[in-house]
Parts: structure tokens; sequence; C-alpha cells
């Protein structure tokens, strides 16, 4: 595999990663905020469960359905302007919310937000990895990958913090201002050698990815882990109301920690041992967690399965998205992680509005106990491709 990294100056690496790092923090802290303020949102709207999943479905759905679409072009026309492009629809979206009357003008905002999604969270991964080499790979997409958790740690419980001083307006304001800041950094991003990655992939698309056979385990993997995120992200304040837990914030604020504390640590881990032997115990941390929550009922017993939830997503989301880029050329990082993200909106937007059903049937706890089974099975399916691919 051809490595530009060689190719150019080494001072570019600290700036651009450090400008990466708060464009992320501050594009995923407008949309995490609001994690704890949409669902009530559109409860308060008089929406079924059904309903509130469809909505919070939509934005994994539409950002799955542009991933064919943007995944090329990021190879095609380079990086940093699709990233660009993405956070401004995340100050976009913001603002419709706040313009919102009904659930069904809410799903226009959720569409712009799932382009916006399918944009930026794919532009700001492969831009990263093209700034490293693959010895310390592992450990810088773990340290890029430390921007989303450190929003979801404290973005959640502000927005409900927010939500009992202000009302929703205010706080969709608050969170498309978070937004243009994240883009007004994407501006000053240096873009590495994005020509010679052009003039590499022209012809590149998903049906060319696919028929690097050893991508099929990493992006099917993807699938439970949307899945598992979905519930977790989409009902748990729900599943709180449910159990009587006032607050579901604490549970995200211990996610976020504990992949603060150890995300790095373990991408480092992954350079030396190998990327499989950490993720595989990752994903089934993810599902004993979820599996978890459906004997849940005080606060303690949800910031436990926080910790546990936080430990399997440091050891498997950054690390199987490495392992999808040390798997393809340079010239077809885009469209890869755009096919592996693709499994994980699958997951998350599907399961999002499948599982919104399967609650209404058995309760937020019984739901919980369907997708951790689900993602036990799952990675073994994972462990046993991987082995018979060698």
């Amino acid at each position: 595999m051809t490595n530009l990294h060689q190719e150019r100056t080494p001072s570019i690496y600290p700036l651009s990663f450090f400008l990466i790092l708060v464009s992320i923090l501050f594009v995923y802290f407008s949309i995490h905020m609001l994690a704890t303020v949409l669902p009530l949102y559109v409860q308060g709207m008089g929406a079924p469960p059904s309903q509130v999943g469809l909505v919070m479905g939509v934005f994994s759905l539409v950002t799955l359905s542009f991933r064919p679409f943007v995944g090329p072009l990021i190879d095609r026309v380079g990086r940093k302007p699709l990233m660009i492009f993405g956070s401004a629809l995340y100050l976009l979206a913001s603002l419709s919310y706040a313009l919102s009357t009904s659930v069904p003008t809410l799903f226009l905002g959720r569409v712009i937000h799932g382009v916006g999604q399918a944009a930026f969270g794919i532009a700001y991964v492969t831009l990263a990895a093209d700034l490293v080499p693959f010895s310390h790979r592992g450990q810088a997409l773990s340290l890029i990958y430390l921007a989303p958790p450190a929003a979801l740690m404290m973005g959640p419980p502000l927005g409900a913090l927010l939500l009992r001083r202000i009302d929703y307006a205010l706080v969709f304001g608050i969170s498309a201002a978070l937004a243009g800041l994240g883009l007004l950094i994407a501006l000053l991003i240096h873009e590495a050698s994005p020509l010679e990655t052009r003039s590499r992939s022209e012809s590149v698309g998903f049906l060319t990815v696919l028929r690097y056979r050893n991508l099929w385990a990493p992006c099917l993997l993807m699938i439970p882990m949307g899945l598992a995120f979905g519930a977790v992200y989409t009902f748990l304040p729900l599943f709180g109301v449910e159990r009587g837990i006032a607050n579901v914030g604490p549970f995200f604020t211990l996610y976020g920690l504990t992949i603060l504390l150890v995300r790095m640590p373990l991408g480092t881990l992954s350079d030396r041992i190998g990327r499989v032997r950490i993720i595989v115990p990752g994903v089934i941390l993810v599902a004993l967690s979820v599996l978890g929550l459906n004997a849940v009922h005080t606060t303690v017993s949800l910031m436990l399965m926080g910790s546990l939830f936080g430990l399997g997503f440091s050891g498997s989301w950054s690390l199987n998205n490495a392992l999808v880029v040390d798997r393809v050329p340079l010239a077809v990082r885009g469209t890869a992680l755009a096919l592996a993200f693709a499994g994980f909106d699958l997951g998350n937007g599907v399961g999002s509005i499948a599982l919104g059903y399967l609650a209404a049937a058995v309760g937020y706890g019984g739901m919980y106990l369907v997708v951790g089974l689900v993602v036990l099975a799952t990675v073994v399916a994972f462990a046993g491709l991987i082995r018979r691919q060698g």
C-alpha cells in the first residue's frame, strides 16, 4: 500500500489532528446535547414510542442512503470539503428543529442531520487516517475518536439541564451555534495531498470496494453495533421514565468518561497485538451492558451499565474502523469507511424503528434483552469469519 505520510511535512500532523479533534467536539456536542431533548420533544407532541423511534431512526436511514454517494465523493474531491459541508448541515438541522411544530415537520430536520452525518462522519475519519502510518493507526484513530464520546459525555446532561431552565427553541439555538463553531474550525484544517488521492480514485464505487472480501467481516459487525447504540441513544430517556429514573444523563457521562480513559491505551495495544484481539472482547462487553439494562432499576446500576458500554465501545468501534482502513488502499479509504458506516446506520436506523414497536410490546427492558442477545450472536459469527480468513 502506498503511504503518503512520509511525503508530507511532519508539522502538518499535530496541527491538523488538533483542528480535527476540536471541530468534531463542537459538531458532535451540537447533536449529542439533543439526545435527552429530542425524544421528549417528540413525545411532548403526543407521539407514541413507535413514532419516537421513527423520528429518531430516520436520521440513520438517511445517512445510510447517502453513504453510496458520499464515500466515493470523499475519495474524488477530498476529505475537507465534505467535512465542511457536513458541519454546515448540522447547523441547519438544529435551526430547523426550533421551527418544527409537529412530528411530520421534524422529519425535515432529521433528514438534513442525516445527510450532514453521512458527509462529516466519514470525511474526518478518512482525513485522520491519511495522516498516520499503519504502525500508529490504531493509536491515532483512537485519539480522533475521543472527541465524539467526550461530546456524548457532556452533551446529554447539559441538554437535560438546559431544558429545565429554557425552552426547546433556545436549546436548539445553542445546538446550532456549536455546530457553527465546528464549521469555522473545519475551514482551518489542512488537507494533505488531496490531488494524489483524487487521481487514483476516479472509478471508485461501492461495488469496487466490495471485491475486497476481507472487508466483509468488519462491515457486517457494524450492524449489531449500530443496533445497540441506537437502542441506547434513542430509548434510554424513555426507559428511565419506565423505571422511575429521573435523569439518565449519568449513563452517557460514564460512557464517555470510560472511553476517554481507556480508548487510547487500547488503540496503542492494537498496534502491537492486532485489532481483532481487542475488538471481539469489546463487542462482547457491549452485548453484556445492553443485556444488563433489563435488570436496571436505580441510577447506580444504570451508571455501571454505562461504564461497561463505554468500555466495550472503546475496544470495538475505532479499532474496527482501523481494521477497515488497514485492509484497503489509500485511494478507496473513503468508500470503504462509507460501507462500514452504512452497516452501523442500518443497525441504528432500521433497529430504532423496529425496536420502537418491540418496546411497545415487551417494554424497554425486554427490548434491551433482545438487542443484547443479537449482538452476542453476531460477534460469534464475526470471530468465526475472521478466523477463516486468516
